[in-house]
């Protein structure tokens, strides 16, 4: 498979918990930024250097139509797509949301197109939660190594790269990317609104 994609586990902006997977020419590897280094700066330089055809990230993108006067759009807190995939409130996680629309923003500039996802469902479409998906040591290298033994052989990747459950989520991620990359992906949402790919 002859390109690049990005996945990514946007965390808080200098925690060191921002990580992206990089499927690269039919390799996957990560990159985790450091404590106290800026994610967002650090995620612009990466898409510049590597130019992915496109990027899964997991944080809203869009806040609920409601705010922008979209029909049929009545709800403050949620989006078609959160009431769908019961996932958390974009006015909940607050400034998580606004990094990412500015990121999505300043990737798009870049005519590089960004997707919302939700690497907890993939992970439940998975079958990950059975084996205790995001609970300890343990459950992390079980959800890996069912991952790896479900991914296409001529994938390329070393599994004792994911560290933390960050690792984990920014393959979910790239595992959704893959999806679009292959006509497989679920939409959930609504075009106008939001959506989530998965």
């Amino acid at each position: 498979m002859n390109r690049v994609v990005f996945g990514v586990n946007l965390g808080s902006r200098l925690s060191g918990n921002t990580v992206v997977c990089i499927f690269n020419f039919g390799k996957i590897h990560f990159m985790q930024v450091d404590k106290d280094v800026d994610a967002d700066a650090f995620l612009l330089k990466a898409v510049r250097h590597f130019k992915p055809q496109h990027i899964f990230m997991d944080a809203p993108m869009s806040l609920p139509g409601k705010y922008r006067g979209l029909e049929k759009c009545d709800n403050y807190h949620f989006r078609k797509a959160d009431i769908e995939l019961k996932a958390m409130s974009p006015m909940f996680l607050g400034g998580l949301t606004a990094r990412a629309m500015e990121l999505k923003e300043s990737i798009e500039a870049l005519e590089i197109p960004i997707f919302e996802t939700c690497p907890r469902k993939m992970a439940s479409l998975m079958g990950l939660q059975d084996l205790g998906y995001k609970t300890g040591k343990a459950a992390l290298s079980a959800c890996r190594s069912s991952l790896k033994s479900r991914m296409n052989p001529a994938i390329l990747m070393d599994c004792s790269e994911i560290s933390t459950w960050h690792h984990l989520d920014a393959l979910l991620a790239t595992l959704s990317a893959l999806n679009l990359v292959s006509g497989q992906e679920k939409i959930f949402g609504d075009k106008e609104e939001g959506c989530i790919y998965i």
